[in-house]
């Protein structure tokens, strides 16, 4: 446990140290909520008007904490939010063969270790900013809403605490499982590159070649009258990502369909049982993929 967790802390460190990355990729955003709930509290302390257009909007919509400190998780758990989360992890894993840490660090520890360390330590980091930002709005929301003199709720009680908790960490949950698909190919990216652009550039061409999935099987469906290979983009990650953001947020099922003009209406509508398998497939495989090509791969030149 205490080799564990030096390794741990010393991986955290590595990341936290570089302040521009993290900062600018990470941090930026509880500062952000920050300021712009220190923007509102002023402006609604001086003005009458926002005072009263705020309790107008309260009267359509309730204010509740638990929407507030939820809708921060939406920004890791989408498309855009895995660019930045790509951006991220290829910088932390390509930069240590461009920075040459490899070599320094390796011949000392066991490779497996620091590979597995590595992807943990990138997702409870991501996990931790993500955190700090939806206490910010949710507590900042309640501010505004005691100058403005309207309810924040909902109460708490037993009930409400339940499924705000099994909420919260699957939207966590989420959160971390991007990132680590996220580092997954930024890894593989980097080992190729062995350079921070070729790593971004790679991830973010795999990431973009994911989305654009869908219809390229639609276009080959089409053209090979073998319509049910769209049924392929079920097993990727994003589809599952916002699959589960959906359950989280809705109750149901993300709905994808295609060739609604035809008589080949293919609807696809998973559980959520079935993309949390799907994704826990996609984790142990980009790491078993990952340990074993870092396990044969020189790194000493």
């Amino acid at each position: 446990m205490g080799s564990f967790g030096n390794l741990f802390r010393a991986e955290w460190l590595k990341i936290a140290g570089n302040r521009w990355v993290a900062g600018c990729l990470k941090w930026v955003f509880p500062i952000l909520i920050f300021g712009f709930i220190l923007l509102m509290a002023v402006i609604l302390a001086l003005s009458g008007a926002a005072r009263e257009s705020f309790q107008e909007g309260a009267a359509e919509e309730p204010y509740l904490w638990t929407e507030y400190a939820l809708s921060t998780w939406n920004l890791p758990n989408n498309p855009i939010g895995r660019l930045v989360l790509l951006g991220f992890t290829a910088v932390v894993f390509a930069g240590e063969y461009q920075w040459k840490t490899w070599k320094n660090t390796v011949p000392r520890r066991h490779r497996v270790s620091l590979i597995l360390i590595k992807f943990l330590a990138l997702g409870v980091f991501v996990v931790v900013a993500f955190v700090s930002m939806s206490i910010i709005f949710a507590a900042g929301w309640g501010v505004l809403t005691e100058i403005a003199g309207v309810p924040y709720g909902p109460a708490l009680s037993g009930d409400v605490l339940t499924d705000f908790a099994e909420d919260y960490l699957l939207q966590a949950s989420q959160a971390f499982t991007s990132t680590i698909i996220a580092a997954g190919y930024a890894a593989l990216a980097g080992m190729l590159t062995r350079s921070i652009l070729g790593g971004v550039l790679v991830g973010v061409g795999i990431t973009f070649l994911e989305n654009l999935l869908i219809l390229i099987l639609a276009l080959i469906g089409w053209f090979l009258g073998f319509y049910k290979i769209v049924h392929l983009y079920r097993l990727t990650p994003g589809y599952n990502l916002l699959n589960v953001n959906m359950w989280v947020t809705e109750n149901h099922a993300q709905r994808v369909t295609m060739f609604e003009d035809s008589r080949h209406l293919i609807v696809m509508s998973d559980t959520l049982a079935f993309s949390l398998v799907v994704l826990a497939a996609w984790i142990v495989g980009l790491i078993t993929l990952t340990v074993v090509l870092f396990q044969r791969q020189d790194i000493t030149s």
